[in-house]
This record gives structure tokens, C-alpha cells and sequence, in this order.
């Protein structure tokens, strides 16, 4: 689905950028701050040109703002592994303790303590 849809946005504007480029072939002298003297180049050229030169300066500063949200999602993802690894590690230790207990433990009675204080996982935001 992504590929059509893909197809569908980029061969209309493929042609519609084709249509511009034959169409927009006057030249047209300007004078670029950075370049010495007049460059000289057609219309088309100058267009699409600075239109690429702006599209990649908006994908830089996007990327840039969400810097902060990367670094988030790889900290709860950091979180999130951990916590499973506890949760595991407890679960083995629940397993474990439930095949040494006594088998005469009355029925919806409470498991014994395990001997150990409860560990609390501290992150920092």
C-alpha cells in the first residue's frame, strides 16, 4: 500500500517537475553572495535548485528539534528493558520458591515472604 500510494504521489509530480524544467528555460543571470560575479543559468535550474537547498535545511532543522524526544524514547527504552529483566528474574525466583514450599498450604492463602527487602527501581528523567 505504501509503495502505491508512493507511485501515485511521485510520477504526477515527477512530470509536473519535468513539465517546469522544459517549460522555465530562459536564462536567468543572477548574483549569488557567495560566487563572484553573475551566474547565469536557466530559470528551472535556479528553482528547483534553491527549492532542494530549502528542503534539506527544513529536514536538518527538524531533525535537530527532535533530538529531545530520541533521547526520551531511548531512556524508557533503556527503562523498560530493565524493568522487564526484573520482572523476570522475579518471576523465576516466585517459580523456584513455589516448588520448595510445603504442598499442604491451604488454598487462597498469601505466599511466604521471600526473606529479602522489595527492590524499587529508581530512573532519572
Amino acid at each position: 500500500m505504501r509503495q502505491l500510494l508512493g507511485i501515485i504521489v511521485f510520477v504526477p509530480l515527477a512530470i509536473i517537475i519535468g513539465i517546469f524544467a522544459v517549460e522555465n528555460r530562459a536564462p536567468l543571470a543572477l548574483e549569488v553572495w557567495p560566487l563572484p560575479g553573475r551566474q547565469e543559468m536557466w530559470a528551472s535550474v535556479w528553482i528547483l535548485g534553491l527549492l532542494a537547498i530549502g528542503i534539506i535545511i527544513g529536514l536538518v532543522i527538524g531533525w535537530i528539534a527532535g533530538g529531545s524526544a530520541r533521547r526520551r524514547a531511548r531512556r524508557a527504552e533503556r527503562l523498560t528493558r530493565t524493568l522487564e529483566r526484573q520482572l523476570l528474574d522475579r518471576d523465576a525466583e516466585t517459580a523456584a520458591a513455589a516448588e520448595t514450599a510445603p504442598q499442604n498450604v491451604p488454598a487462597g492463602s498469601l505466599p511466604p515472604p521471600s526473606g529479602r527487602p522489595a527492590q524499587i527501581a529508581r530512573t532519572e528523567d
